[in-house]
C-alpha cells in the first residue's frame, strides 16, 4: 500500500486483534498498515487501577480519548481527570502515562505516526487474548523497558501508585 493509498476499515465491538497486556484488554481497532501509517488506534479495557508505566515515545504523538467511565491521565507533573468524552494529546518526548479508574473505563489510544513502534510493542509485552483479559500480574519493570526500548519508548517510572513495582 502506498503513503497515499487507504482502504476502508470496518470492525465491530469485538472485531479486530485483541492483546492481553498489564491485565487489560488492547484491541487494535487500525493498524498502521490499514491507515497508510497515519496513525494507530486501539481500545484499551481492564479493571480499575489498571495503570502503564510511565513512559517516553521518541517519535510518536498518543491521543487520548475517554470513551466511558473514568481516567487520569498523567502528563509530566500534571494528573488529569478524565471522564467520558474527555481528550488529550502528548507530543513526542513528553512522560505521559494513564490509568482507568472506574471498571467501566473503555479509553481509546491513538498515536501517530502509525506502525511506529506500538502495534509491535504491545504484542512483544503481551499475548493473544481472543477477547479475553489476564489478571493484572505485578509488572517487571526492567523486562517491559527492554522490550519498549526496541519499539522506541523508554519507561521512566513505574505505573502511578505502583512506586517501585518491579524492581529489585
Amino acid at each position: 500500500m502506498s503513503a497515499r493509498e487507504v482502504n476502508a476499515v470496518r470492525r465491530g465491538p469485538a472485531d479486530g486483534e485483541a492483546v492481553s497486556l498489564l491485565g487489560g484488554l488492547y484491541r487494535y481497532r487500525a493498524t498502521g498498515d490499514e491507515t497508510a501509517n497515519a496513525y494507530s488506534l486501539f481500545e484499551v479495557q481492564g479493571p480499575a487501577g489498571l495503570a502503564s508505566p510511565v513512559h517516553v515515545h521518541d517519535h510518536e504523538a498518543e491521543a487520548f480519548y475517554v470513551v466511558d467511565g473514568m481516567v487520569t491521565i498523567f502528563v509530566r507533573d500534571e494528573q488529569i481527570r478524565a471522564t467520558r468524552g474527555s481528550f488529550a494529546l502528548v507530543p513526542a518526548n513528553v512522560p505521559h502515562t494513564f490509568r482507568l479508574d472506574s471498571s467501566e473505563a473503555k479509553l481509546l489510544l491513538l498515536i501517530t505516526p502509525g506502525n511506529a513502534g506500538h502495534e509491535a510493542l504491545f504484542r512483544e509485552m503481551g499475548h493473544p487474548a481472543d477477547g479475553l483479559q489476564s489478571p493484572a500480574a505485578v509488572p517487571d519493570l526492567a523486562k517491559l523497558s527492554e522490550i519498549a526500548a526496541r519499539h522506541g519508548t523508554r519507561i521512566v517510572g513505574p505505573p502511578p501508585g505502583q512506586a517501585g513495582v518491579g524492581r529489585s
